[in-house]
């Protein structure tokens, strides 16, 4: 005995060789007249019949199919689950602790500049003539780390929250998200009624596994 769920072509064919007539008929049908109209209310009655038939032994032979796709879907996602709750912790605590360097790296860079500035002051007030420095006045933190078995890059986001719709610019209505994250891209980050702090999204890179 032929098993159809194995073979889906043969159960379309006998769907089909039993519905030739019908197909046929189908095929560019006209309605000019009363008699022509009966015939296609037929014709309707009989399609809508016929497809009906297809959907159930369609669902007939797929059901098994369904059935086993939730099982393994099922079978994997503890493990699934766990890998995924995993990365989140994994991400949040990497992008808290990037941000971390990130604000000590330009608390660094401004407590420098202040430096540099104070430099150049004192030697106008003493009529010294120095020169600028021709390296940055604090290095610049990387955005990509390098390990063991690939890389890590910190892409810089931002983090957007509407607090109040009612002060947002109503050019940014209804408050619209998207429009708001484009002017944000756009250097723009402060926006009446809008929350906007930077967050940093690692982007992993392996080698190879």
């Amino acid at each position: 005995m032929i098993d159809l769920a194995d073979n889906p072509q043969i159960a379309v064919k006998q769907l089909e060789s039993q519905q030739e007539i019908l197909l046929r008929w189908l095929d560019n049908p006209q309605v000019t007249s009363d008699t022509e109209q009966k015939q296609a209310e037929d014709l309707l009655i009989s399609a809508r019949f016929a497809l009906k038939q297809a959907e159930e032994k369609r669902k007939e032979l797929t059901r098994p199919l369904d059935e086993s796709k939730k099982r393994i879907i099922e079978l994997f996602k503890p493990y699934v689950d766990k890998l995924s709750g995993g990365i989140d912790a994994l991400n949040r605590a990497l992008r808290h602790y990037h941000s971390e360097k990130v604000a000590e790296a330009e608390a660094t860079r401004l407590a420098a500049l202040a430096q540099e500035a104070s430099r150049i002051a004192e030697a106008k007030e003493n009529g010294e003539v120095i020169q600028p420095l021709n390296k940055p006045v604090a290095p610049e933190l990387p955005k990509t780390s390098r390990t063991n078995l690939g890389k890590v890059t910190y892409r810089e986001d931002y983090d957007i929250q509407i607090v109040d719709p009612a002060l947002v610019p109503r050019d940014l209505c209804e408050p619209s998200m998207l429009k708001i994250r484009a002017r944000v891209k756009s250097g723009i980050t402060d926006i009446p009624g809008v929350l906007i702090s930077k967050k940093y999204t690692p982007a992993t890179r392996p080698d190879s596994f």
